[in-house]
C-alpha cells in the first residue's frame, strides 16, 4: 500500500518508511532558457534560510533524514536541478555544471525576491555542491555561509588523485549510460537500492524514499520513469575533470566549510580524499565523517547536521 503526497513523494505505510511533510508554500520558476525549476518550503519562516540542493541522479526530498533536523530552526528551501526529482524533464542538452551554476544564482536570486531577504545558508551535495563552487569562482558570493558535502573536486592532472577520481567516474557513468528508465513500479528501484554494494549503508527506509523522489509516474504508458534519465546524468561524472576550481581557489576569507566522506573508510570514492587535498591546500575549513561513503547525509544525518550547526554558530548563525 502507498500514499501519494503533493511533493511527489509516496511512502510505503508497511514499511514504516520516512514520510515527508506537506510543503508549506512553492515557486515555479522558468531559467532563462525555459527550464522549470519547482522550489518547496518547508520549516520555520521565522529562522535562517537554508537552501538545500542535492548529488547528481538524487533528489532533493532524498534528503530528508537530514534536512528534517533542521524543520523547528529553519526556513529551508529546497531545489531539484532541472531534469531532476520534482521538475518536470526540460531537455538533455544543456545539462551540465556551467549551466547548473547560473541556475543556481538565479534559484537563490528568486527565492530572496519571492519570500524575503534573510541570512541565508546554501547546503549542497556533490553536483549541486560543485555548481555553487563554480559560481564562487565566477565571483558570486551571495550567502552567509556555504556548507558543501563531498563534491567531487578534481586537483589538476599531474596529481595522481585527478586520474583515480576521473576512473571512479568514469565507473559511475558507463553505469548510469546502461541504467533502466523505466519501472512498473517504484519498489524495483527501491531493490536496486538495497542491492548495489555503494549504497549498503544508507539509512533504514533511504531505499524506497529515494526512488519516490527519483521517478514519476507516467499516465500514458502506466510505469514510473526517472525523472533524469541515465544517459542525462552519465556525462556529469567525468565533466569534473575539466572545472577549473583548483584552479581558482575560492575558500580565503569565506564562511566555506567543506565535509567530506571518511578517506579512511573501506572502499571509499576519490571524493573523499580529493576534497581534504583541495581544504589542506587552500585553507578551507574541513571535517570529514567518519565511516562514511559519498552519501555521508543518508548515512549518518545526525553527525553531518551537527557539524553543520557547529560551523554555523562559530559564524554567528545561531538558529
Amino acid at each position: 500500500m502507498t500514499a501519494p503526497l503533493r511533493s511527489g513523494v509516496e511512502v510505503r505505510r508497511d514499511t514504516d518508511a520516512f514520510v515527508l511533510p506537506e510543503p508549506t508554500a512553492t515557486l515555479d520558476l522558468a531559467m532563462d532558457d525555459g527550464a522549470p525549476i519547482r522550489v518547496v518550503r518547508h520549516g520555520n519562516p521565522s529562522g535562517p534560510r537554508v537552501v538545500l540542493s542535492h548529488g547528481n541522479g538524487f533528489a532533493s526530498d532524498s534528503y530528508f533524514p537530514f534536512w528534517r533536523l533542521m524543520l523547528d530552526r529553519f526556513d529551508l528551501a529546497l531545489f531539484d536541478f532541472r531534469n531532476c526529482g520534482r521538475n518536470p524533464f526540460h531537455a538533455a542538452d544543456p545539462h551540465h555544471y556551467r549551466r547548473f551554476a547560473r541556475d543556481n544564482v538565479a534559484v537563490h536570486d528568486a527565492i530572496a525576491d519571492a519570500w524575503g531577504g534573510k541570512t541565508t545558508v546554501g547546503v549542497f551535495h556533490s553536483m549541486s555542491a560543485i555548481a555553487a563552487l563554480l559560481a564562487v569562482t565566477d565571483g558570486i558570493w551571495h550567502w552567509d555561509a556555504l556548507v558543501l558535502f563531498d563534491p567531487p573536486i578534481a586537483p589538476p592532472k599531474n596529481h595522481p588523485l585527478h586520474g583515480e577520481l576521473l576512473a571512479d567516474g568514469g565507473v559511475l557513468r558507463d553505469a548510469a549510460m546502461i541504467r533502466k528508465n523505466r519501472f512498473p513500479d517504484p519498489d524495483e528501484l527501491a531493490d536496486v537500492f538495497r542491492y548495489l554494494h555503494r549504497f549498503r549503508r544508507l539509512r533504514k527506509g533511504v531505499p524506497e524514499l529515494n526512488a519516490r523522489s527519483t521517478l514519476r509516474f507516467d499516465p500514458a504508458s502506466g510505469e514510473w520513469l526517472l525523472s533524469c534519465p541515465g544517459p542525462v546524468e552519465a556525462g556529469l561524472y567525468v565533466e569534473v575533470g575539466e572545472l577549473p576550481i583548483w584552479r581558482k581557489p575560492v575558500g580565503r576569507g569565506r564562511s566555506l566549510m567543506v565535509v567530506g566522506a571518511d578517506p579512511e573508510f573501506d572502499g571509499a570514492s576519490k571524493t573523499a580524499p580529493c576534497c581534504k587535498l583541495f581544504c589542506e591546500t587552500f585553507g578551507i575549513q574541513y571535517a570529514c565523517v567518519p565511516d562514511t561513503s559519498h552519501l555521508l547525509q543518508l548515512e549518518e544525518p545526525e553527525q553531518c547536521f551537527a557539524l553543520v550547526e557547529r560551523f554555523l554558530n562559530e559564524n554567528g548563525i545561531p538558529a
